[in-house]
């Protein structure tokens, strides 16, 4: 349960759960993480175990997790992420699982982020004996299906709680236009993910080094290249306008005071840092990567450029912050949007619903 957007996910999932009809058993595959506490205090929570012991190897799991759902006697399992997800279909395979139903979550494109074994594992150990493959974004879903077409493939949007941070007549423009006339202020960017490859950030960095237009920079997040690019930003003498503040509980705040939001992801799912820099008006740019093509209409309701190109990246971050008319256009195409595509009372309705359509299945 660490601070990534899947587990926050997981967490607005079973707090959102009726827990009149449903009550979840949790085990966590790799370690606690910092959101334990918060998860083990959900009301539907009936226990939570954790797979810690580095020493067992992934069939040894396996057979762990068999041995907990013979103690729990589950309805349904439904994992989330790789690595669950292939040790659930693992525990299947050595016939662990007592054919229960079970429903994986895909929080990423998986066929653009892995190939050779992977894949081939994903295919024969995941998608094989999965029953229903989640998804958090529809051109993902539309792609698997035509993979696979005999499985039950859905997509379901990501729970977002957006702030009611405006009102007309400001409604759609970026808040820091809304507060600055347009002039020769320094400009603020804002940029939100895990500090890891996938992610992008070093691409971001490049792009600014080159950058001539006076701005600050806002890399939020932590993770394990935070030491790698804290180097490159003194490399390129950035270290006065880039900060990396770390985790940051709430963005909106941050997002409120920024002029433009960059996502410069090499791949990505439906991404939670993106839709809430949409949701409140801001002018975004984001990899034309996953899901991301769910939500921006390059040049409608923002930009889109190709993963790991820096040029193109600095290109379209100076177009943004010098046309201010093309901000206000993108900004307000976005939140409108967001905020009619977005609504968790209708995205857990839609999973109650593949539940109780499984549970059904299972007693035929």
């Amino acid at each position: 349960m660490t601070r990534d957007g899947a587990e926050g996910q997981l967490l607005k999932t079973l707090a959102r759960l009726d827990s009149e009809e449903f009550e979840a058993f949790v085990v966590l595959s790799r370690q606690a993480g910092e959101r334990y506490d918060r998860l083990a205090a959900l009301p539907i929570v009936q226990g939570v175990t954790v797979l810690k012991n580095a020493r067992q190897s992934v069939i040894e799991k396996a057979f762990k997790l068999g041995g907990i759902a013979k103690a729990v006697q589950p309805d349904i399992i439904h994992s989330w992420l790789w690595y669950s997800n292939f040790l659930c279909g693992l525990a299947d395979r050595f016939a662990l699982l007592s054919h229960l139903p079970l429903i994986v979550s895909q929080r990423g494109d998986y066929h653009a982020r892995y190939g050779g074994l992977r894949l081939w594992l994903t295919e024969k150990v995941i998608y094989a004996r999965a029953d229903v493959i989640l998804t958090n974004a529809h051109c993902i879903a539309d792609n698997l299906r035509a993979h696979y077409p005999k499985k039950r493939i859905l997509a379901i949007r990501n729970f977002i709680d957006l702030p009611d941070l405006l009102s007309p007549p400001c409604y759609g423009l970026p808040p820091s236009l809304r507060r600055r006339g347009a002039g020769g202020e320094v400009k603020r960017i804002v940029s939100a993910g895990r500090l890891s490859p996938e992610k992008g950030h070093r691409f971001l960095i490049e792009a600014l080094n080159g950058l001539n237009i006076e701005f600050t920079a806002t890399i939020l997040g932590d993770g394990m290249l935070k030491e790698e690019l804290c180097r490159l930003i003194d490399q390129y003498d950035l270290s006065d306008l880039i900060d990396l503040p770390g985790f940051s509980e709430d963005v909106f705040p941050i997002l409120s005071n920024a002029d433009l939001f960059v996502l410069p992801s090499l791949h990505e799912g439906s991404p939670n840092a993106l839709i809430e820099a949409m949701a409140v008006g801001l002018p975004c740019i984001a990899s034309a990567v996953g899901g991301v093509s769910d939500l921006i209409v390059d040049g409608q309701s923002g930009l889109l450029v190709p993963p790991a190109d820096s040029e193109a990246l600095e290109a379209a971050i100076h177009r943004i912050l010098t046309d201010r008319v093309l901000a206000e256009h993108l900004a307000k195409n976005a939140q409108l949007k967001i905020r009619g595509m977005f609504n968790s009372d209708t995205s857990i309705q839609e999973l109650e619903a593949v539940y109780r359509e499984c549970l059904q299945r299972n007693k035929e």
